[in-house]
């Protein structure tokens, strides 16, 4: 009687384990798809998966931490050129808003041009005549200084493509310098 009733508790358990495994399945089947087509993630706790509301916040992650690391850098770029330049304590606040804007716009384009290098894309930089001048020399080296600190893949790639970057970077200082001349009254 004792072994009969062993093997039916064991019997139990393994049906219990069977149907359990099952029920992990099911909820796989169970309407994940909108309308649509879309795959929805229903549980907000579960892991495992990947689907179109993971892709959303993670899309939208990058973008918030983009537009971060680009107000970050154009702050510390008019901070330099408060020190640097006196002529640029002189413009007004429009004046120096609209500087911010166009830094924010040329560094948005540098750093999109960094993670395009580091996804082994080819990188288009336009050969222009510019002559390095000290300050340029300067905001250039904190340029790339905060890039690198950013994106230390980029010191992986190829010395070529260093210099390419390098090359964009004095571009752009190059650029922001010669907007603050453009903005004087």
């Amino acid at each position: 009687m004792e072994i009969a009733f062993g093997l039916l508790v064991l019997a139990l358990i393994i049906l219990g384990l069977r149907n359990r495994k099952k029920e992990k399945k099911e909820w796989v089947k169970e309407e994940r798809y909108e309308e649509s087509g879309a795959w929805i993630d229903k549980r907000s706790g579960e892991r495992g998966t990947y689907g179109s509301l993971d892709e959303e916040m993670e899309a939208n992650r990058r973008y918030i931490a983009q537009k971060s690391k680009i107000s970050e850098l154009a702050l510390a770029l008019q901070s330099f050129c408060f020190a640097k330049r006196p002529d640029f304590q002189s413009l007004s606040d429009r004046q120096i808003k609209q500087h911010l804007a166009y830094c924010k716009s040329e560094i948005s384009a540098l750093f999109d041009l960094a993670e395009n290098m580091i996804k082994d894309q080819a990188a288009g930089i336009a050969e222009s005549d510019f002559s390095p001048n000290e300050p340029s020399v300067a905001l250039k080296k904190q340029i790339l200084n905060f890039a690198f600190e950013r994106y230390p893949k980029l010191l992986d790639l190829e010395i070529e493509l260093i210099q390419k970057f390098d090359l964009a970077a004095a571009h752009v200082a190059s650029k922001i310098l010669a907007e603050i001349d453009r903005l004087k009254p």
